[in-house]
């Protein structure tokens, strides 16, 4: 039986790591077409993409600036609610929480085109922080799930321990809180990183064609055909993804984050 589990789980693997192999044959072709296996294999495909050729170069700038921004802002967002809902346990933040959370369950064709009016009505649409803050707002629910997960993972003994050395609330929030939740603040601003780095719906609406970002040069690229530099992009996202999950694997509580229970071990 175990013999019929690791052909499967190769098989899994086969399967996964087929179109991969053909992306990233098809980055190395030397002309201005997609083939595989590729003609006149180069490098210069990547050389235009990360240096050379405005166009994505700047699309990939963008990328980052919003990636990085919206993971920034998701997680100033999510704290203060899982604060709350953690140390009161009140109604009050449980519909917060709910509410920061509704985003990420509606779904992006509806969230996208709603952001579209919202930030036309403020004058923001086309703007890059607006786009910053509409991936953050959609994504908040990511820090917000782990944040919780690694407050609650907290033994309160040892707030109370604090106190009874004379720490006040600043004192044990900074000594003993934080430290314990790191690995998952950590987690949370990754996880909406790769998501916002990804996302396209969204990203559609609220540029209003201003600027693009990878995902949305990828799609105005299709109008001249599939080229190598796309290739490129597509092995840039699948690279970026694995070094992250794999840092969250490597540093964080990753079985805990995906929701296993812990307290049978």
């Amino acid at each position: 039986m175990r013999v019929f589990g690791h052909l499967y789980m190769a098989l899994a693997a086969l399967v996964l790591a087929l179109p991969i192999v053909v992306v990233s044959g098809a980055a190395l072709n030397g002309g201005r077409s997609m083939f595989f296996p590729p003609r006149d294999p180069t490098l210069a495909r990547f050389g235009e993409f990360f240096l050379t050729e405005p166009v994505w170069t700047n699309a990939l700038m963008n990328s980052l600036i919003v990636a990085f921004g919206a993971a920034s802002l998701a997680v100033l967002l999510a704290w203060p609610i899982a604060w709350l809902l953690w140390s009161s346990g009140s109604r009050l933040g449980k519909i917060i929480a709910g509410l920061g959370s509704l985003p990420f369950a509606v779904p992006p064709i509806v969230f996208g085109v709603g952001l579209g009016f919202y930030w036309g009505f403020l004058g923001g649409l086309g703007d890059l922080w607006a786009g910053v803050v509409s991936h953050a707002v959609l994504l908040m629910a990511l820090p917000l799930v782990t944040i919780s997960i690694g407050l609650q993972s907290i033994d309160r003994a040892h707030l109370d321990a604090a106190a009874t050395m004379g720490a006040t609330e600043g004192v044990a929030f900074r000594t003993v809180v934080l430290p314990q939740t790191v690995p998952y603040t950590i987690s949370g601003f990754f996880f909406v990183l790769v998501l916002s780095f990804n996302e396209f719906i969204v990203m559609f609406f609220v540029s209003a064609s201003s600027y693009a970002t990878v995902t949305l040069q990828i799609f105005n690229s299709l109008r001249n055909g599939y080229t190598p530099t796309m290739a490129v992009a597509a092995i840039t996202f699948i690279v970026v993804s694995l070094a992250v999950f794999s840092a969250i694997a490597r540093w964080g509580d990753l079985p805990r984050l995906m929701g296993a229970d812990q307290s049978r071990n």
